[in-house]
């Protein structure tokens, strides 16, 4: 099965199905009959974590109405908030039973670089490297560095903020760079505006702050201009980006699994005679879905767990979904070409590839995974 269409119709008659045959039983009944609504509404991401990881003001920052703090068993993926990886965080991933659904994300990021100037760099180095790490690889699908705080700010700058901003950006730079080695500093009660001040540290922090005022003296000068800036800097576009290529651009896939699970919950809790038809139709469905195969290994190649020669490795990445999941976007064209026999090239290409001797077997894997995808893109092109 390659197309989500399919793969929806398939789950939804799937949750008919077990709403027929457990319609003896009220509490299956009504348990299928929440599963089968949640499955025709939006994603819903679940924002988790150790406590004050910075979940609230994450979901303030991305300010979307499906996304929901903490991780209930209604939520399709799962954004999972940290500051330095610890063992209880793996811990916690390792919870999940299919990593498919779920983005680390280093919240509160600036702190990780000390609260200087470049910390987000640093942070974003950090992310990068356990992107790469094939441990923390294993139980989710990116990691990416986000200072909440900031991007809040960012969206909500006020005007009178700006003004407070510009005023501190123009005392001389000694005198301003003490003000910013500390808190108790910053919020000294012998100073001017220590209102005014500590509202800006409890909006920005004082790595904000130090961005802030550095910013305006290197020409943002109009508060547009700045909160923009300060979105940007924030990670909060790349929490975004990830969101979109792991989660929105697969939510039919996300949600199908969470039907499948629900499913298979009832028939474990509720076993009968009966019901071998709609366990046969679940393993049906999960043997037949590439989708879940094919989100591990583009996650895999990404982030340099799994390399593939660089003359193949681009179009690996394109067949597999990263540019849209459609025949037409897999195979990379726009115009009218003859879909199926380009599709029947790069199928016979790819079974060249999956039966190369030098490659190793990850390598090898990953081509024949590449192949499953083409076999789908050929069924779905034949299909009447």
């Amino acid at each position: 099965m390659i197309t989500q269409e399919l793969l929806t119709e398939d789950v939804r008659a799937m949750l008919e199905w077990a709403l027929r045959l457990y319609r003896g039983s009220a509490k299956a009944t009504n348990f299928l009959t929440q599963q089968r609504q949640l499955f025709s509404e939006p994603l819903r991401v679940g924002v988790t974590g150790r406590p004050k990881a910075g979940k609230s003001t994450l979901l303030d920052a991305l300010d979307e109405d499906d996304f929901i703090e903490g991780h209930t068993s209604d939520v399709d993926a799962v954004l999972h908030l940290t500051g330095p990886v610890r063992a209880e965080d793996r811990v916690a991933l390792q919870g999940n039973p299919i990593p498919v659904n779920t983005i680390v994300v280093l919240a509160r990021a600036d702190e990780l670089g000390g609260g200087r100037v470049d910390a987000m760099t640093s942070a974003k180095m950090v992310a990068r490297r356990l992107r790469a790490e094939p441990e923390l690889g294993q139980l989710c699908q990116d990691v990416v560095a986000v200072a909440g705080l900031l991007a809040v700010a960012g969206r909500t700058l006020t005007d009178a903020e700006f003004d407070a901003l510009v005023a501190l950006a123009a005392l001389p730079r000694e005198e301003l760079d003490e003000l910013l080695l500390s808190t108790d500093r910053f919020l000294n009660p012998a100073l001017e505006d220590v209102v005014l001040r500590q509202g800006l540290l409890e909006r920005l922090g004082l790595f904000g702050v130090r961005l802030c005022t550095t910013l305006v003296r290197r020409g943002y000068g109009d508060p547009s201009r700045l909160a923009t800036e300060l979105v940007q800097r924030s990670g909060l576009n790349d929490l975004r980006l990830a969101i979109k290529r792991h989660f929105t651009e697969r939510a039919p896939v996300l949600k199908a699994r969470s039907a499948l699970v629900a499913v298979e919950t009832v028939l474990r809790a509720e076993p009968r005679p009966d019901a071998r038809g709609l366990h046969a139709e679940v393993e049906r469905i999960q043997v037949t879905t590439q989708d879940f195969r094919e989100l591990r290994l583009l996650a895999a190649l990404q982030t340099g767990r799994v390399e593939l020669p660089s003359d193949i490795a681009a179009e690996a990445e394109r067949l597999l979904g990263r540019s849209g999941t459609s025949p037409a976007s897999r195979l990379g064209v726009d115009g009218d070409e003859d879909l199926l026999q380009l599709a029947l090239a790069v199928l016979d290409r790819w079974q060249r590839h999956a039966t190369n001797p030098i490659f190793r077997r990850a390598q090898t894997d990953a081509a024949k995974t590449v192949v499953r995808t083409c076999e789908g893109i050929i069924d779905t092109l034949t299909r009447p």
